[in-house]
């Protein structure tokens, strides 16, 4: 019996540690598994937005010679916006069409004796122009050349010493504006002008140049429909560019975007 007893206590106490140790795993257990939700207090710093001030950024590396040879240079104080006009073809404020499109033709009519006066005006030819006016004739002759037509230039620029001298041969208000009030030739504004076909012959106006007459008028409507079509032509292509014409002389068109002073600047002649 006492045998028996003994047995039983053993067997009471074996079962009872292993109770024990498997306790002792389900806490570690739960232990582990809580660590590991639960991040450290080194891991929430790093999902917390940042309270110290940020830390220095480092310095940029200086360019080299490569580097500092392609970077754009800043642009000159005072520059003009359009240095393919302005800067290198003008002179004196003045530009010379042909420098800007040589395909322009010129048969500047007062530097020979083929004009109402029949008198030599002008020392030497040419057809000077403001810049904006000058980019202006530009762009008509790119219109036109589009349908194989040109323009053809009779008068530009006209300087107030050559507008004394127009006016000394033909003192008439009529036909010559004063040297005191100023022609918009003498600003560098108006152009006496005609289109040319691709071979360069005239298109008929109805009238020469300087043709004082109601035949050169451009509200003259009694004139053959191909002359008012070439008109039409004339002041449509000169119209879109910024310039209007004037009643009584089909060539003659005024710049109307911007003003200039009278210029006494006289162009040289190549000798």
């Amino acid at each position: 019996m006492r045998i028996f007893t003994l047995l039983i206590l053993l067997f009471a106490t074996a079962c009872g540690g292993n109770q024990v140790e498997k306790k002792s795993d389900e806490t570690q257990s739960t232990t582990e598994v809580g660590t590991d939700q639960i991040p450290s207090s080194e891991e929430k710093k790093e999902d917390l937005p940042e309270t110290t001030a940020p830390a220095p950024s480092p310095p940029k590396p200086k360019a080299t010679t490569d580097e500092k040879n392609s970077a754009p240079t800043p642009p000159a104080q005072n520059a003009p916006l359009n240095t393919n006009v302005t800067a290198p073809s003008a002179v004196n404020g003045f530009v010379n069409i042909t420098r800007l499109d040589p395909s322009i033709r010129l048969d500047i009519k007062y530097a020979t004796t083929d004009n109402f006066t029949k008198s030599k005006i002008y020392d030497c030819p040419a057809c000077l122009l403001r810049p904006e006016a000058a980019q202006a004739i530009v762009k008509a002759q790119k219109a036109l050349k589009k349908n194989g037509l040109g323009l053809k230039m009779f008068d530009c620029y006209r300087p107030r010493p050559y507008q004394q001298r127009l006016w000394d041969k033909v003192p008439n208000p009529d036909y010559v504006t004063p040297p005191a009030k100023g022609s918009m030739h003498s600003r560098g504004a108006a152009v006496d002008l005609t289109i040319v076909d691709a071979s360069g012959k005239e298109l008929d106006m109805g009238t020469p140049y300087d043709f004082f007459g109601r035949e050169a008028h451009t509200d003259n409507n009694n004139l053959p429909q191909k002359v008012l079509a070439n008109r039409r032509i004339l002041r449509v292509a000169m119209e879109a560019v910024g310039f209007k014409g004037i009643r009584t002389e089909w060539w003659h068109f005024s710049y109307q975007n911007k003003e200039w002073p009278l210029s006494d600047y006289v162009w040289p002649c190549d000798n």
